[in-house]
Parts: C-alpha cells; structure tokens; sequence
C-alpha cells in the first residue's frame, strides 16, 4: 500500500508519487520471489477446512491484504480474518467483495506480479500526455474500472457503476464536454448495429420490428417511412441495406429514457438502458462503444441544478409525459474517458483492473 495523498493535477487516476513508489514496492516484491500461486480447486468460502489455506495467507500477505500472521495461524481453517483480506483483495481488483475464492478471484490471486509491474509502468506511461491540470468539475469515465466519477472543486459528487464497449466495439479514449441531454429519446440505429446485430434478428423473428417499436425508413427522408411487413427481410445483407431503422421513445428503447451529448469524432455519448440486469456483473463490456449508465437520473438531476428540471420529482414527470425534449446543460461539464488498469486511490490503496482492451503495452523479454 502506498502513502496517502491529496488530489493530483491530473485527477485521482493519476497520482504519481503513489504510482511511481507502487511500482518501486513491486519491483521489490519481485526480486524477494513474487507471491505464491494458490492451487485451482473448490470454491473456497469461511468456515472450509483446505490443504490451499496456508497458500491463500501467504498469497494475501505478499500483497499487502493480510497482516503477517503468526506461524501457528498458518492453519487449514478460512476464518473471518481471512474472508475479510479477501475482500479487501477483491474491491481493489474490481470484483464482487463477497469473501469466497471462486474462479474470477483464483484467476487475479494467480496473475504474476511481473504482470502487476508491467499494468503499474503502462499507467505511469499513460499519465505523462494527458491533460497537466483537470478543470475543477468534471467526469471521469475509466473503461477498464467501469465507472463514472463526477468531481467538482476536488471532491467526489456522484459515482456510478457504467457498462463499456464490447472488446470487438470498443469505448475509446477522448475528452469532450456534455452541453446538452435528451429526454426520451429516439434511437437512429446505426447502420453496423442495424445489419450486424438487428438483421439476423428480423430474420429469425419477423415481428421483432414491431414488438420493439421499431420503424423502416427508405433514405433519412422521414416521409419516406415503408411497411416492415413488405420487406423481403431475407434477401438483405450488410452490403445490401437500403434501409434506415428508428426506435421510438419508450421504456424499451436502447438508450433508456436519457442521453447526455458530447461532440466527438467517435459518435459516442452516454446514456440510459433498459438492461438493469448487466449493472450486476464484474465485466461490463456490453454496449457498441458508447456508456450505459447505472443511475442516469441521478446525473442528469445535478447537471440541471437551478433549472425547473433540477430535482427528481420534475425529471420523472417531464419522463412520464414521453415527449422528446433537447434540454441544455446551464453549465457544460468537461468529461474525460480514460483508459487505467492501474492506479493509487487517494486513500494509498493499489488498485487493478483487467486490460479488456489488450491495450497495456507487451511484456519486455
């Protein structure tokens, strides 16, 4: 564990005394011989008798997660001191904190620690072009952690769990500024959504259209909307779609109830869903680039502080009407998307997260 430390320049990602003393510590621990593998086997939970127990407590003592303990501890027993280091192990690599050694909790325990020192010089690496001082209120998005962070004169306002882009759609890294949301909003499917992933759908289902209020429009032309039901589906393909399909307003729309737009090169913005149940696994990568939010309302609620739509009982009224409204922001935030497996929290805590992505450089021979 690392020194703890006051907000950086570069925001909480980026505390660079802590990651640079982080990587010091690994270096060393590596040179003393890493930490040991713990054996694969049953899901470990308090109260089991295991012949692995003692590995688990030296695993979690070479981290830093568990207190040395002494030598007649080193017994097969996972007691509550025990659960409770795993725990402690599990919130800082991203997982469910529920004390039980699964296979998600095996696989972190097992990484290497050269790959630990390899995620920590990547994150350095990373910090040095981005922005040398983060204006006083912002969001930060870090896609590896699948989070949103709202900081305003350097605390925390707002935080929320979020899902990212698929591994094979991926959320890039850029800054932008939100200056504007949508209130039940109409979804314009793109056209790699609507041949790659809806197509295949309408094949197998013709009455999916219409069971998700979707419309067929000939060109962007909206006068030029045809009849789903005339559409010989199955001779179409992604190089041969002439068509346009729209989504209207509704609890079943993709992008929920509201969106949050920000220009950017990459078409990508944040947003509502319907798919609640997602927020509920450790790997978030579900969407086609842009960011599912957890609690939406919540963010549009402060962004609209000192308008009529400032408070939760206006929003969900203005929401239950169902018309579509283009709201400005009064006050437009700076949003950054940021990339970190790696990092010192404030409180000196070394946190890690999965490279999703594949983005961290390659190991050095």
């Amino acid at each position: 564990m690392a020194e703890p430390e006051a907000p950086s320049a570069r925001g909480e990602l980026c505390l660079l005394p802590g990651l640079e003393k982080a990587l010091a510590q690994y270096h060393q621990l590596a040179a003393q011989g890493g930490w040991p593998q713990v054996p694969g086997g049953p899901t470990l939970h308090e109260g089991d008798m295991d012949v692995r127990t003692p590995l688990l407590r030296q695993r979690l003592v070479a981290s830093g997660d568990l207190a040395s303990p002494r030598e007649e501890e080193y017994f097969f027993l996972f007691d509550k001191t025990l659960r409770e280091a795993v725990q402690r192990f599990q919130s800082r690599h991203g997982l469910i904190a529920d004390g039980v050694v699964g296979t998600k909790t095996l696989t972190e325990l097992n990484v290497p620690v050269s790959e630990r020192i390899r995620q920590l010089a990547a994150s350095l690496e990373r910090c040095q072009p981005l922005p040398s001082l983060l204006e006083p209120r912002h969001i930060l998005v870090n896609i590896a952690d699948f989070t949103l962070k709202l900081y305003e004169d350097g605390e925390l306002r707002l935080s929320m769990p979020v899902i990212v882009g698929k591994t094979y759609r991926q959320t890039p890294v850029f800054n932008g500024r939100i200056s504007s949301l949508v209130l039940n909003p109409t979804w314009e499917v793109p056209h790699s959504i609507a041949t790659k992933d809806l197509l295949p759908k309408i094949k197998k289902n013709p009455g999916y259209l219409r069971k998700s209020d979707i419309r067929v429009f000939l060109g962007w032309n909206p006068s030029t909307e045809i009849d789903s039901a005339g559409v010989d589906w199955t001779s179409l393909s992604p190089s041969r779609f002439p068509y346009r399909l729209r989504q209207e307003p509704g609890p079943a729309n993709a992008l929920g109830r509201v969106k949050f737009l920000f220009p950017n090169p990459y078409d990508v913005y944040l947003h509502d869903t319907p798919s609640r149940d997602l927020f509920q696994k450790d790997d978030r990568t579900f969407s086609s680039g842009c960011i599912r939010l957890a609690r939406p309302l919540d963010l549009a609620v402060y962004l609209l502080q000192g308008t009529p739509l400032g408070s939760m009982e206006a929003l969900t009224a203005a929401i239950a009407s169902d018309k579509t409204q283009s709201i400005p922001i009064p006050s437009p935030i700076a949003v950054y998307m940021a990339y970190m497996t790696a990092w010192v929290d404030r409180d000196g805590t070394v946190q890690f997260r999965r490279d999703i992505y594949n983005r961290d450089p390659a190991p050095q021979r």
